[in-house]
């Protein structure tokens, strides 16, 4: 479905903020100048004026600070307020455009922010980074276990300290990313025993093996949505018998797991 959608903000049922108004608050910050910004944004000086006036009337702090000269002349400025603005209606134009972008691909879960963020835009330097959501808290002494059910329905163990837990809210039934980095993970033909520590190990399809002077990479498939990397140097390279199509397991430890989620 090829849609579009203009962001328009209103309050109390009258028009704030739309694509006309923020065009002209970047014009005025540009030129410094209401009349000279009008002209770039292909209204007239009484729109502008107006509208300037209006908003600035209605914002909880003024959005333009302007210097009389009448109509030619005078200086403007967008204020620190005025500058947030227009941050924060692009920030949710980037939003609105990463929802109806998310409609088409049917992979993308449209019941969570954090959700499209993940699939979409949301980029670290750890390789691994799935979306998920808790299912159970075990507190411990020091720390937590977090576990994390994926859109395969395989779950995951991140081992977080109890201050994390607390600070980020975590709770059954919030959606978290886990991310682990490449070399924190170990493939196996078969399951490893849980009391070596791997208590994370997510089956799936070796989707392919790369090899250069330095080390091994892994890519294995575990649903139609993820995929696991695996980084081995050359002493802890990947079995001889790894190869592409066979069955696999992407294994790790809880205390390689990063949760990150929106508060």
């Amino acid at each position: 479905m090829d849609v579009e959608a203009q962001l328009t903000l209103s309050q109390n049922g009258k028009l704030f903020a739309n694509p006309k108004r923020i065009a002209l608050l970047k014009a005025i910050q540009q030129t410094g100048s209401i009349s000279q910004g009008a002209k770039l944004a292909g209204i007239s000086y009484k729109a502008a004026h107006d509208a300037v006036k209006d908003m600035n009337s209605r914002a909880e702090a003024p959005l333009i600070d302007s210097e009389k000269g009448g109509k030619g002349g005078g200086g403007a400025s967008l204020t620190r307020h005025g500058l947030r603005m227009v941050q924060m209606y692009e920030l949710l134009e980037t939003i609105q455009t990463m929802g109806l972008q998310a409609l088409n691909d049917e992979n993308v879960p449209l019941h969570s922010l954090l959700g499209i963020m993940s699939r979409m835009s949301l980029q670290t330097s750890a390789r691994n980074q799935l979306f998920g959501t808790i299912t159970d808290i075990q507190p411990h002494s020091l720390h937590d276990l977090v576990t994390i059910s994926l859109d395969d329905q395989q779950t995951l163990t991140a081992s977080i300290t109890r201050g994390s837990t607390r600070r980020l809210k975590l709770d059954i039934g919030k959606d978290v990313v886990a991310l682990i980095k490449g070399p924190a993970v170990s493939v196996t033909t078969q399951p490893l025993p849980s009391e070596k520590g791997f208590i994370n190990q997510l089956k799936g399809v070796v989707e392919s093996v790369s090899t250069d002077e330095d080390a091994t990479e892994v890519v294995i498939k575990i649903s139609d949505n993820d995929a696991v990397y695996a980084l081995m140097d050359h002493e802890a390279k990947a079995p001889a018998t790894i190869k592409t199509g066979m069955t696999a397991y992407a294994s790790f430890s809880p205390a390689q797991v990063i949760v990150a989620t929106l508060t």
